[in-house]
C-alpha cells in the first residue's frame, strides 16, 4: 500500500491547505483527500508540484507498505 503523507509536511511547514493549493494551483478538494489520506488516484504531475512545493523527496511524502 502506498500512503501520501502530506498531512506530516503541511505539519511541518506550517501551511494552511487553501494556501498549498493556491501555489501549487491544485484543488482545494484535491488537497483535502490528500491530507485525509482518502484513496484517490494521484497524477504524477500532482506529486510534482508537491514535491517542488516542499522542495522534498518523493520518499517524504510517499510510503510503501507490503499489503
Amino acid at each position: 500500500m502506498i500512503t501520501i503523507k502530506l498531512y506530516n509536511l503541511i505539519w511541518k511547514y506550517k501551511v494552511k491547505g487553501y494556501q498549498l493549493a493556491e501555489a501549487t494551483d491544485l484543488s482545494t478538494a484535491t488537497i483535502s483527500k490528500l491530507m485525509k489520506g482518502e484513496n484517490i488516484d494521484v497524477k504524477l504531475s500532482t506529486i510534482n508540484k508537491l514535491c517542488n512545493y516542499f522542495k522534498c523527496d518523493l520518499k517524504d511524502l510517499l510510503e510503501y507498505t507490503p499489503d
